[in-house]
């Protein structure tokens, strides 16, 4: 279902893409570093560092005034965390099942789709400034994970990265908020750069891990995004 939803996404937005010519639609490209970090919803988790991450898509802007628009588009993104939480583990060497702090580095990526109003103000004739708002509809794509934990006396590590997407929703909406600056190029060209940040509303644990433990990580980022508009 996952797929299915992402091939669909990609059909409709790279349809608007191609008619970009429709009036008042304006399609662009941006790329940009972020810095990524979890924020703990429970006393089972803390948050263990911040991680650097990059960002990529496609942006779509419908105006129906000419200075609000609907923005949408697809995000790429890729991302790394640091963090403990409580997990259940239990291997081969344990003598008893037993919760335990595990310190995790992920690295992950998602796909999302945003939908957020846009509203734009030109600054003495030179540029535009604009903030937007909204939501994110993600999908997770794949995590890889490095832990490492102790029981009583013994201590547990991954040697490499293993995959772990199964611990993590398929689903994660999300809080979307930016602002930026776009300049006129030419008649038909902008560049622009954009200060992003992206919440997460969701767990990112699956259920079953959230009810086992009792461990809540939300994901976050702060990001400087760099494009131009067509």
């Amino acid at each position: 279902m996952k797929k299915i939803s992402l091939i669909i996404s990609f059909v409709v937005l790279f349809s608007l893409a191609g008619n970009a010519q429709i009036d008042n639609l304006r399609i662009g490209f941006k790329i940009g570093p972020s810095l990524d970090w979890a924020s703990s919803g429970s006393i089972e988790t803390e948050n263990k560092g911040v991680g650097l991450g990059l960002n990529m898509g496609l942006v779509l802007d419908y105006y129906f005034t000419g200075n609000l628009a609907v923005s949408s588009g697809l995000n790429f993104d890729l991302f790394s965390m640091k963090y403990n939480f409580t997990d259940y583990r239990r291997p081969e060497d344990f003598l008893e099942e037993s919760n335990v702090m595990v310190r995790r580095r992920v690295k992950g990526s998602n796909l999302e789709i945003p939908i957020m109003l846009k509203g734009k103000y030109n600054i003495a004739n030179l540029f535009d400034a604009y903030i937007e708002a909204g939501c994110g509809l993600g999908f997770n794509l794949k995590d890889r994970c490095k832990d490492e934990f102790d029981f009583y006396w013994t201590h547990y590590a991954d040697e490499r990265y293993v995959d772990c997407t199964n611990q993590y929703r398929a689903f994660q909406p999300s809080l979307l908020f930016g602002v930026g600056v776009e300049y006129e190029i030419n008649e038909k060209l902008d560049a622009f750069v954009q200060l992003s940040f992206n919440h997460a509303f969701a767990n990112a644990f699956v259920k079953s891990l959230e009810r086992q433990t009792g461990s809540i990580i939300r994901n976050n980022y702060i990001g400087i995004e760099f494009g131009v508009m067509y």
